[in-house]
């Protein structure tokens, strides 16, 4: 150890940083480590941000020779890279220093460091090539700079490795960093979607001060500036310097001015880094030796050389906390956090749907960011109640197929990943901290898959869609309770699982189901899963463009040849004008066919040649023909029991024949792949599967005839006369639009949910009985991503952010026991049969009923759900406000026998407080 020749300054002076740093290096490089160390010490209990200060008080400590001071580094530098993890120096040491105390944490560090200088992948002798996310991350970190040069074709390629980067989710932000600085950098991301990413990561990293000053920022700008300003200070704190600040913005950003240009400690104490005693070869190598008087005022030359990531800071006004540890770990959040930026949040939403509404872009109010992730979700043991373990293990194999060809493919124009996920399998769950739960607990199911998208938000990730796989008997539905009182017991739903919370009328993210019905053989369900993946596989394969034009022009001949229709409709005679003002929305009046006169019969529809008979546009022949075409439409009747969909008379234009004649039937549906792509069916129960083979459900048997999706009730459904269209007529006309925009079918069905609340909402003032079971029963069976069109519209399908939720005001109907409601007068009655039996004969000798409109039961009742909350009323519901209603509902309802089948009748006249007539809708 050397001696001490030399006093320590006096304290009438201030130690400059950059003599500190002289000092520090001249120190490690002499050898006098423990000098260094106290250097260190005293200067960062003035600054405890220091971030290179910090960096070289570790490397006084790993250059000892004692092997347990060396370990003292390591708190140091994990501090050090969890508040900046693209400190390049910092990383390369950690990754040293955590190898020499044997812990794993190292393969990390030296993968980090690898991703910010030439991303070759970390290696081992035990498991060979690792952390394969090091090179995406490099590889984004360059396209990135590429951009940032102006070649911004390259965004893309960043955007497509630092999402295979996310995928393998590293325990470091580094690749969250690099993703949010890709957000920024794509320039079409709305404020409050780069605001919500950064939250979400911040929320995750609490000390990374990439986060922080990101968010800071986006605060700012949105108007937040209390917010912005306290997140600022304290990153000030932990970065005295700025030098992460100034690595994203430049040396001269905008908010420059709050960190100090001039760091410099005060003689407060003996303990002042000023007071320290120099080593006499420390100052020997300065020349301070040689001239003593010299040292009391500093007056010497020193070396300015810094680290390269460390720049002069402009001038600071306030004050800078000094009562934070060193090393310690902290909150970054204020205490008003969350008040505060749910208040800015409200601000900057309406102000975007003002700008999105502009722009004629209202998808961007809900962008958010996150990398969607196509989530395809089953039960093991769901799936062994019915198939064989080959058969398990076969579905198994295809799964992962699908969702290989899935992940890092842009689908209707954005990138996504994809994810097998066993519900019940310990091995799926624990990758996620989640627990296993039954595979028949519809309600534990739910709550996984919200549980599920909770951890891939902390990757940067969203459940983008969900595919479930199999029918109820593998992965059950959710039987809610029926808001209507007709013959359903309950309503059979998928919408749960694709809701965050209890408002299942709006879903957060698209939902399908694939079944094969019920059979044993699992041929059914692999051929549909078969085909998703192919479809996927061939856009992911694009051929040369002059194929595609000779493509293009061969489809141009065929379609020319063949008279393909674009879309097809089909719709009970009684029900024309509502079908009509739906099947507008993607084909002719003269493409929609009536029945009667038109029925399913023993004709060549199930044989025939692909070509279309020359009288069916003109309807000449009554036996159906399905032809070959994009899009399918259908308003007929179903019952529960059988697998036909009926028409039913119109009585203005009376037919010979049966009521209900039968319309449809699932061999009616050729199975030669030239099934409809897109079908939407108004019929009752046209999503019943429970129970069923593939050849008793034509649900089923458009999956399996190759129909990539099918939208239906699985009970039973209701709908207009004429306009204004309600219920399912006015679902599937928004439907249908939607998906002409650019859509998939999975989030133009939940838009038009969307749609359809708010609309009623605006109607009426709150959903009832009706437009809640068409809310809760239609479905969707395939692929939730399904989009037969290539169009120029690029739409975004993303979630709602947590403050744009819709209102879902909603009504009960429900009788309760000895609840007293207003009586309807004979007379009011005999006038609602006349009015009725205008459009639905027969039903002058309808059994009625009546009830009233109301947000809560009076008493405990049974009907309404578990007690004194009506469940229909005010679950389910998001920002539940008081409503007053006065309306009655009169239900006339009738039973039709034909051919060993019941067909139910059912119309709802809804009255107001004065008795007059504001909807009807009858059952499909």
């Amino acid at each position: 150890m050397n001696g001490i020749t030399q006093p320590a300054p006096t304290s009438t002076h201030t130690l400059p940083r950059e003599l500190l740093l002289t000092l520090l290096n001249t120190a490690l490089r002499s050898g006098e480590l423990r000098y260094a160390r106290r250097l260190c010490t005293s200067w960062l209990a003035i600054y405890p941000g220091d971030l290179q200060v910090s960096l070289l008080n570790a490397h006084a400590y790993f250059k000892d020779k004692s092997s347990s001071i060396k370990l003292n580094a390591l708190p140091i530098l994990e501090t050090l890279c969890r508040l900046d993890p693209e400190y390049l120096e910092a990383q390369e040491l950690l990754a040293e220093v955590s190898q020499l105390a044997g812990s794993n944490s190292h393969l990390v560090a030296k993968a980090c460091a690898n991703a910010l200088t030439h991303g070759h992948p970390v290696k081992t002798g035990k498991s060979g090539r690792i952390s394969s996310w090091s090179k995406y991350v490099y590889e984004a970190r360059s396209a990135l700079s590429n951009v940032r040069a102006g070649d911004y074709q390259q965004i893309d390629k960043a955007e497509h490795f630092i999402h295979k980067a996310l995928i393998e989710n590293p325990d470091t932000p580094l690749a969250a960093v690099v993703h949010l600085r890709l957000i920024e950098s794509k320039g079409s991301m709305p404020k409050l979607a780069i605001r919500s990413l950064a939250q979400i990561y911040h929320e995750r990293w609490p000390d990374c001060l990439q986060f922080l000053l990101t968010l800071s920022n986006e605060l700012m700008e949105s108007g937040d500036s209390n917010q912005a300003v306290d997140m600022l200070h304290l990153a000030v704190s932990k970065d005295i310097t700025g030098q992460v600040a100034k690595r994203m913005w430049g040396n001269h950003h905008q908010y420059a001015s709050m960190w100090p240009v001039h760091i410099e400690a005060g003689s407060t104490s003996l303990n002042s880094p000023q007071n320290i005693p120099i080593p006499a070869v420390i100052a020997s190598s300065m020349g301070w030796n040689q001239i003593p008087a010299a040292i009391s005022g500093f007056d010497v030359p020193i070396s300015t050389q810094q680290n390269p990531g460390i720049v002069g800071s402009e001038y600071y006004t306030a004050e800078v906390p000094q009562s934070e540890p060193v090393y310690a770990s902290h909150s970054t959040s204020p205490v008003d956090d969350q008040q505060t930026i749910s208040e800015s949040s409200r601000m900057a939403q309406n102000e975007l749907e003002r700008l999105a509404d502009e722009l004629k872009r209202p998808h961007l109010v809900h962008e958010d960011g996150r990398f969607p992730i196509y989530v395809v979700f089953c039960t093991h043991a769901g799936l062994k109640t019915q198939y064989d373990s080959a058969a398990v293990q076969t579905i198994n194999g295809e799964l992962k197929k699908l969702v290989d060809v899935i992940r890092g493919h842009k689908i209707n124009h954005e990138l996504w990943g994809s994810m097998l996920f066993f519900a019940d399998d310990p091995a799926c769950t624990q990758l996620y901290n989640l627990q296993p739960v039954p595979y028949n607990d519809a309600w534990q199911l739910k709550l996984i898959i919200a549980d599920l998208d909770a951890a891939l938000e902390k990757r940067g990730e969203r459940i983008g869609a969900l595919l479930i796989v199999g029918g109820p008997e593998i992965v059950p539905f959710h039987n809610l309770p029926n808001p209507v009182e007709d013959a359903d017991v309950d309503v059979p739903s998928d919408n749960p699982y694709a809701a965050k919370d209890n408002n299942y009328f709006i879903s957060d993210w698209s939902v399908g189901r694939v079944s094969g019905g019920t059979s044993p053989d699992p041929g059914q369900l692999l051929s549909v899963l078969k085909k998703i993946a192919n479809r996927y596989d061939a856009n992911a394969r694009k051929p040369s463009w002059y194929l595609r034009l000779i493509q293009f022009f061969r489809q141009l001949v065929k379609t020319g040849l063949s008279k393909k229709l674009s879309s097809f409709g089909y719709s009970a005679a009684v029900w024309r004008r509502a079908s009509l003002s739906v099947f507008r929305s993607i084909g002719n009046s003269s493409d929609l066919l009536i029945s009667p006169p038109v029925h399913a019969c023993d004709s060549p529809s199930s044989t025939c040649t692909e070509s279309i008979p020359p009288d069916y546009i003109t309807q000449k022949a009554s036996c159906l023909f399905l032809p070959d075409t994009q899009l399918a439409y259908f308003n007929l009747h179903g019952v529960p029991d059988a697998s036909e969909w009926y028409g039913q008379s119109d009585p203005t234009q009376p037919e010979a024949g049966p009521e209900f004649p039968v319309a449809m039937r699932p061999q009616d549906i050729r199975n030669s792949g030239s099934a409809p792509r897109l079908v939407f069916t108004e019929a009752c129960y046209g999503a019943n599967i429970s129970g069923k083979l593939v050849d008793e459900a034509i649900s089923l048997k458009f999956l399996a005839s190759g129909t990539h999706a099918v939208v239906g009730s699985t009970c039973i459904s209701y709908g207009s006369l004429s306009t204004p269209l309600s219920s399912a007529d006015l679902l599937g006309r928004v439907f249908w639009n939607l998906l002409q925009e650019g859509f998939s079918a999975g989030e133009s069905l939940r838009r038009a949910k969307i749609h359809l609340t708010r609309e009623m909402n605006q109607r009426q003032g709150f959903l009832d009985a009706e437009d809640q079971k068409t809310l809760l029963s239609f479905v969707l069976f395939g692929d939730p991503l399904a989009q037969p069109f290539r169009t120029r519209v690029t739409p975004k399908i993303t979630p709602h952010l947590s403050d744009a939720v819709v209102r879902v005001p909603t009504v009960c109907e429900r009788s309760c026991d000895g609840e007293v409601g207003s009586s309807v007068s004979l007379e009011t009655i005999s006038h609602l049969k006349s009015i009725v039996a205008q459009y639905l004969p027969g039903m002058n000798d309808a059994k009625v009923s009546l009830s009233h409109e109301h947000q809560a039961c009076s008493n405990l009742c049974g009907n309404c759900g578990t007690g004194n909350k009506c469940a229909f009323s005010q679950a389910n519901s998001k920002g539940q406000a008081s409503i007053k209603s006065q309306r009655r509902v009169v239900t006339l309802s009738k039973n039709f026998e034909q051919a060993n089948h019941t067909h139910r009748q059912y119309a709802r006249v809804t009255l107001n407080e004065r008795g007059k007539i504001v909807k009807m809708v009858v059952s499909h």
